[in-house]
């Protein structure tokens, strides 16, 4: 007689609370037998494969690829004669339960040791002096403008932080209704500094522009009545993005971003004589948008390309930036990545509408030994996987549709479960190469900026190289994925919050449609 069991995620050892499931290779209706691989999982330094703990037939998958599991929650329902997992019983339709405290579990084979490091210290100091007020942590430029608008960070114990670690940061500050007793304090600046290194590019400075527009999850949901911001939320980690309206463009924005850029490094735009601009959609193919931006910013004489190496751009930009340097091409170098994502993606499809969202970055990379040092960034990429992220039609086997023809071909499409594992592996080998490179341990590592690809993701490569979340810094929940301008964005806000004290290790990490991978280590 048959039943039906829950299988639940195993516990790999007492210190393992958690797994993320990298990829499931079943699905329901599937025949099953015992020892078959169901899944892979992942736990903080080791993979693993899931193999059935009986013969039987998959009824439901409870989560899904990339999910990060609490050990012993169910995550997969099989139907089965075998009595020897009876214990594992559940009323076929009921709910998912979370596993009885004492059961036998399933087989879970280690394959893969990937990470061999030094584990993190069960507490890790704030890696950036942060003001604290009633338990609260601020970033540097939420109390300043906190203290500019006449409140106490001190009186103020109502405000949620959405920085890394649960900071307040400024725009927490610019959303917040103060509280009646809230009083005036006086404030005072923080200044930074950098120091030179051999072969290195001064990075002297950075800025970043979004949209007037933003639009929330509730506004994309209209289209799809079976899902909850919830959900979304929690699948993605995106809250809401911004993206483009009439008479904003990339140009526009990178033109923005440059101006915050230029006033930060203490440049003028005719000090730059060469411009290149990352980005998979320039507003207009010929010329190319550095051409185009160099002109509406009023460089007349400089060097101007473009790169596409999709959401890794902005770091191969860098990385070529440091190298015209380094070989005498160039001396101040305007590096720019714009993109307006929202004109490619599709509001029907489910597996990509709430993802992406528009904006543009900026670096001024000078030969000076001041500002910040830019080490050589590591570029690499696995052509294997050119179709995990795609988008066809606009190129010139298909510029445009034919007469009657969907538009499918002309939107961004991904298949997410190969993205999500092999982005794991590959940001994780990225920020572990870059250790190797400068003889660095994970604790001395001050920020991971990472592209902003999935806060799952970034979550189980916290795990995986053993650098605590919190170092991350995560800006997906504001803007979404922006593609090759997430990096710099996200490196632009942290410096306008001013995170960042002088000698900070920060490592960035990406990985593109390609794949491309890209990553390397800045001191700040």
């Amino acid at each position: 007689m048959s039943f039906q069991i829950d299988v639940p995620i195993p516990s790999m050892g007492a210190t393992v609370n958690e797994m993320t499931l990298i990829d499931l290779e079943v699905e329901a209706g599937q025949e099953i037998s015992k020892g078959e691989k169901l899944a892979e999982l992942e736990s903080d330094k080791s993979v693993f494969d899931f193999e059935a703990p009986c013969d039987g037939v998959i009824k439901e998958i409870h989560c899904r690829a990339g999910d990060i599991l609490e050990v012993g929650t169910p995550f997969v329902r099989i139907e089965t004669e075998d009595t020897s997992v009876a214990h594992l019983a559940v009323d076929g339709a009921a709910a998912p339960q979370a596993a009885p405290e004492k059961v036998a579990e399933p087989v879970a084979v280690e394959v893969m040791q990937e990470v061999v490091a030094t584990p993190a210290p069960a507490a890790v100091a704030a890696p950036a002096p942060v003001a604290k007020a009633n338990g609260i942590r601020w970033t540097p430029r939420a109390k300043k403008l906190a203290l500019e608008r006449g409140l106490d960070p001190a009186a103020i114990t109502d405000i949620v932080g959405t920085g890394p670690g649960g900071r307040v940061t400024g725009d927490d500050i610019e959303g917040y209704k103060p509280a009646e007793e809230a009083a005036p304090l006086a404030v005072s600046g923080v200044g930074v500094a950098g120091s030179g290194a051999t072969h290195t590019a001064c990075v002297a400075g950075i800025g970043y522009a979004v949209p007037k527009n933003m639009r929330s999850n509730a506004e994309i949901l209209k289209q799809f009545p079976g899902k909850t911001e919830e959900e979304i939320v929690k699948v993605t980690g995106i809250q809401q993005r911004y993206v483009i309206s009439e008479g904003e463009s990339a140009t526009s924005l990178a033109s923005t971003a440059t101006r915050h850029a230029l006033k930060m490094a203490g440049l003028e735009v005719s000090d730059i004589d060469a411009v290149v601009v990352a980005t998979l959609l320039p507003d207009h193919p010929v010329p190319g948008a550095a051409s185009i931006l160099a002109k509406e910013l009023g460089i007349e004489q400089a060097l101007a390309f473009d790169l596409n190496a999709a959401c890794s751009g902005w770091l191969y930009a860098l990385e070529v930036g440091r190298s015209l340097i380094y070989g005498g091409t160039a001396k101040n170098i305007l590096v720019v990545t714009a993109e307006i994502l929202s004109r490619i993606t599709n509001p029907k499809d489910h597996e990509t509408a709430f993802l992406f969202g528009d904006g543009a970055g900026a670096a001024i990379l000078t030969q000076g030994d001041g500002g910040h040092r830019l080490h050589r960034l590591e570029l690499s990429g696995d052509a294997r996987f050119t179709d995990a992220i795609s988008r066809v039609g606009g190129g010139a086997l298909y510029p445009m549709p034919k007469p009657g023809e969907d538009l499918d071909s002309f939107y961004l499409k991904m298949d997410g479960g190969v993205v999500f594992k092999r982005a794991v592996l590959a940001f994780s080998n990225i920020i572990e190469s870059a250790l190797e490179r400068h003889g660095l341990k994970p604790e001395d590592v001050s920020w991971i900026v990472p592209h902003q690809a999935n806060a799952r993701i970034l979550r189980a490569v916290s795990k995986r190289v053993g650098i605590p979340y919190e170092k991350f810094v995560v800006t997906i929940n504001k803007y979404g994925n922006t593609s090759a301008a997430s990096v710099s964005m996200a490196l632009g806000w942290a410096a306008e919050e001013e995170i960042f004290e002088e000698g900070d290790n920060i490592i960035f990490c990406s990985v593109g449609a390609g794949f491309t991978f890209a990553g390397g280590l800045m001191t700040w």
